[in-house]
């Protein structure tokens, strides 16, 4: 991704937050992102899904529309009274906050080196690459929570929706207490669901990984 349409995705980024975000410390957090943060520059994962540049904005941009498409079509298709009248509850600014902020424990976290391996004639070459330096090792939607946490408040089920975003495949929802948990928050607000299958797809099925 090159520098320019990383600071379109930065834009883009920042009009959506300020656009739908309604919160008291909104503004202290987007600039502790801009100043303190490579969350416009960091890539999304190491190896994975855009494992580039930029990644980290890009897929908090299409886990956000995503979200957005998701919801509707729940909406609009729930016949049930009460399952319809908690996800009507489900408001733009619950989706922005939990979509746009769910992988903030990326931030600070993939380091760039350099890396070796051996090219179609065998010969060692050079290619980019990252590692990870984890300063606060204390999970993954629980750190993201927590650094928004230190500018804005939560609400409950944006809470719910950010820590419980990686769904099963986060290592904590092996043990029984922990799924439990998983799903009580499943049962408490649609929105943890809708945030966990937009992550999900977007990572899988839209987004692409580089080799290089």
């Amino acid at each position: 991704m090159d520098e320019t349409r990383i600071e379109q995705n930065k834009q883009t980024y920042l009009s959506i937050c300020r656009q739908l975000i309604n919160r008291e410390g909104i503004e202290n957090l987007l600039a502790y992102l801009e100043e303190k943060t490579d969350f416009f520059t960091a890539p999304s994962s190491s190896k994975f899904h855009l494992n580039e540049p930029g990644g980290l904005c890009l897929h908090s941009l299409n886990v956000f529309h995503l979200a957005q498409k998701l919801h509707a079509q729940v909406v609009d298709t729930i016949e049930d009274e009460t399952l319809k009248e908690k996800a009507q509850k489900i408001t733009a600014e619950n989706i922005a906050i939990s979509a746009l902020f769910h992988d903030l424990c990326k931030t600070n976290l993939y380091k760039p080196v350099e890396r070796y391996k051996k090219d179609n004639a065998g010969r060692w070459v050079t290619y980019p690459g990252y590692e990870l330096d984890d300063q606060l090792p204390i999970g993954h939607g629980e750190k993201s929570c927590l650094i928004v946490h230190r500018f804005m408040k939560l609400y409950k089920e944006e809470l719910l929706a950010i820590r419980w975003h990686m769904g099963m495949f986060d290592m904590g929802e092996q043990s029984a207490p922990m799924r439990s948990s998983f799903y009580k928050a499943l049962d408490q607000s649609p929105l943890t669901a809708i945030i966990h299958a937009a992550d999900f797809l977007t990572s899988n099925c839209l987004e692409v990984t580089t080799t290089y």
